[in-house]
């Protein structure tokens, strides 16, 4: 009868497993859609099915764990459960371990996006577990108050010399001592995983906003610098058009003139987190003195064009006295006065 009731439990548990990814699909959609919706009444009425959902969810796979338990216990169930314990505490180390490994923060977005995405699978993780933590607790705590120092006795194979009384008292100082252990180090390990939660959102915000103000420059520099990439030479000009180009050019640098704010933006963003925790990666800081190099060369290369462009047109312009040096021979030079009166020098 015993075995009969424990097969049929063990089914029910498999079929409770098979149906976790579900569970979790659906936790993770229903938080998304909660994020879509927040401050409205859809909202709050989503977020207690969502919490109802979670409740009944963990409170089934509590139930069919500890009635496992219950119909799996014998004659050796102290020492299953100090070695469930044992494994409990070496499962719990594990995980501190890879929750340190995921440290530090990365210094771009796709590297803590990715640390994101890890992070999140080690909560599954966490959440999967969490029944059977807590399960392993009630059955000890059970376990505990339900048997007498006799019984306990029997199961703790100490030294004979010892009292029978002080040796069942070991038993339970053994057992409570592991499940206190497990208990703190299970709630540590869920601070510190909503700690570098915390920690990873955090950055996910700043170096979000660091990358669209680097998109957005980036953006900007193209379309300027596509600009300047169609200009003539200024020896190819005709000397009719330099006025015209030099309108234009000046009305060229006022219209890029606004990136500066755009860059000043940029780099007051990326010194922000030299005061934290987080250190730009290799390739931010790249990207960073680029967008910076691009910004200077374009501003040096207006200014450069625009002095090309005034030499040119005192040189070669309407009032240029350059041609009249062809219409005679030396030793005589052709010039004109002030009042466009031609004179000749010898």
């Amino acid at each position: 009868m015993l075995h009969r009731k424990t097969y049929h439990v063990k089914e029910l548990q498999k079929e409770i497993e098979t149906h976790t990814d579900i569970f979790h699909s659906l936790d993770e959609n229903g938080q998304k859609i909660l994020r879509s919706l927040e401050g409205s009444d859809d909202a709050a009425l989503l977020q207690r099915r969502l919490d109802n959902m979670n409740f009944r969810w963990s409170e089934l796979r509590k139930k069919s764990l500890n009635i496992r338990s219950h119909l799996e216990a014998s004659s050796d169930q102290w020492r299953r459960l100090h070695l469930s314990l044992q494994e409990l505490l070496a499962w719990l180390q594990l995980k501190e371990d890879e929750l340190k490994q995921q440290e530090p923060i990365g210094g771009d977005l796709p590297t803590v996006q990715k640390q994101n995405d890890i992070h999140r699978a080690f909560k599954r993780e966490l959440k999967a577990k969490e029944p059977v933590i807590s399960s392993a607790l009630e059955t000890v705590r059970i376990f505990l108050a339900e048997q007498p120092l006799e019984g306990l006795e029997k199961l703790y194979h100490e030294s004979r010399e010892l009292p029978p009384g002080e040796r069942a008292q070991n038993v339970t100082r053994l057992l409570r001592r592991q499940a206190d252990e497990v208990k703190t180090e299970w709630d540590k390990l869920n601070l510190q995983s909503a700690d570098w939660q915390k920690k990873i959102d955090e950055a996910l915000e700043r170096l979000q906003e660091l990358q669209e103000a680097m998109d957005e420059l980036d953006l900007k520099l193209r379309q300027a610098e596509a600009i300047k990439g169609s200009w003539q030479p200024v020896g190819d000009l005709l000397i009719d058009s330099l006025q015209d180009h030099l309108e234009k050019i000046k009305v060229y640098r006022a219209e890029i003139a606004p990136l500066k704010e755009n860059v000043d933006n940029v780099n007051d963003l990326a010194h922000q987190f030299t005061s934290t925790e987080i250190q730009l990666s290799p390739y931010s800081l790249s990207r960073l003195e680029d967008l910076n190099e691009r910004w200077k060369l374009l501003q040096v290369t207006i200014e450069e064009r625009i002095r090309h462009l005034h030499e040119a047109h005192r040189d070669f312009g309407p009032t240029s006295q350059h041609f009249l040096s062809t219409s005679v021979q030396g030793p005589w030079e052709r010039a004109i006065s002030p009042n466009k009166v031609p004179y000749y020098i010898k």
